[in-house]
Order: C-alpha cells, then structure tokens, then sequence
C-alpha cells in the first residue's frame, strides 16, 4: 500500500504545477467579462436618468396645460383651417344706419362654409332673402362709429352667429366683406 500511495503524483490531480507568483491565466477572460458588464451597466444608468429627466422635464412643463392653451400662446404652432368654399349669390345690402343723422352703408358679402358640405349652399340658396334681412337688420341697429373697420371682425362674428341660428342643415363657417362702405 505504501508503493500505491508513492505512485500517486500531484500533477495528475492537478494542484501545485504552477509557480507561486505566476498570474492565473483563466482570469484573464473573467476579468474582460467583468469590464465589459461595468461599462453596460453604466451605459444602462446613463440611458435610465436620460429618459428619467425627459420625462419628468416634459411632464413639469406640460402640467395643467394642454394643446389648445399651447395654440393659444403660438399662433404660429396652430393647425391651419382648411379652405372654404363661398356662396357669392347674396345680393349687395343697402341702408341707413342708426345715428341721428343717418349715415348710408353698402355691404356686400360672401359666406364661406365646409367644402365638403353639399347641404350648405342649398340652403343658403333657399334662405337669401331672409339672410339679406337678417343683415341689413343687423347693420341697420348700429351707428357709422359701430360700423368702422375696427369692428368688422365682431361684426363677421355676430353675422355668422346669426345665420348659424336659422340655419337646419349645417352651419357657415365665415361671413367675409366683399364691399363694406358707410357714407356720412
């Protein structure tokens, strides 16, 4: 027994061949392993509070707004209307204005509605005349002063929200000025 125990080698184990201050050369690979998951991990964290600052920067920003308060400051950021169609056929309006001494007007307009809309113009069609009332009798309540070009934007509105109002089958869009002209 003694002869079987000195047969036995430690290098057929495999403990002890190497030198006491050689470097382990499987290390090597762990090591580049280890480097490349250091340098994924900070790759992650960077991309992490990238996102995570966006987020929350965009979230601050937009709090308590929304896209029409956004239109409201940048006019030049809101979405452009789609052109219209007009119905020209509203003959020209012509009366007195409501001053003491009257003052003589001369309107002519076009109403604009959505192109697509076939009902619209129809009905426009039917209802000229009584739009032709409605707005010499609009026209007629305000003074020269009420009718100067510095109202035509709330005298359009007005006109619009009136025909609107007796309208059945769709709504106009616009009332625009062709001829606007009051004579004192």
């Amino acid at each position: 027994m003694a002869d079987e125990q000195q047969d036995l080698n430690l290098e057929d184990v495999g403990a002890g061949t190497e030198e006491a201050g050689a470097p382990r050369r499987a290390g090597v690979l762990s090591g580049l392993l280890l480097t490349i998951l250091k340098y994924a991990a900070f790759a992650v964290a960077g991309i992490i509070l990238v996102v995570g600052t966006a987020y929350f920067t965009v979230t601050q920003i937009t709090k308590g707004s929304s896209s029409q308060n956004l239109a409201a400051v940048s006019p030049e950021y809101s979405a452009k209307a789609p052109p219209l169609a007009y119905y020209d056929n509203i003959d020209q309006i012509r009366g007195q204005t409501a001053d003491e001494t009257p003052a003589v007007y001369l309107l002519r307009v076009s109403i604009g509605y959505d192109q697509n809309d076939k009902n619209v113009p129809v009905e426009i069609g039917l209802r000229a005349r009584e739009i032709q009332d409605l707005m010499m009798s609009y026209i007629s309540s305000r003074t020269a002063a009420e009718l100067g070009s510095s109202h035509w934007d709330e005298i359009k509105a007005d006109l619009t929200n009136q025909i609107n109002q007796i309208m059945t089958s769709g709504k106009i869009k616009s009332v625009t000025f062709r001829e606007f002209t009051v004579v004192k």
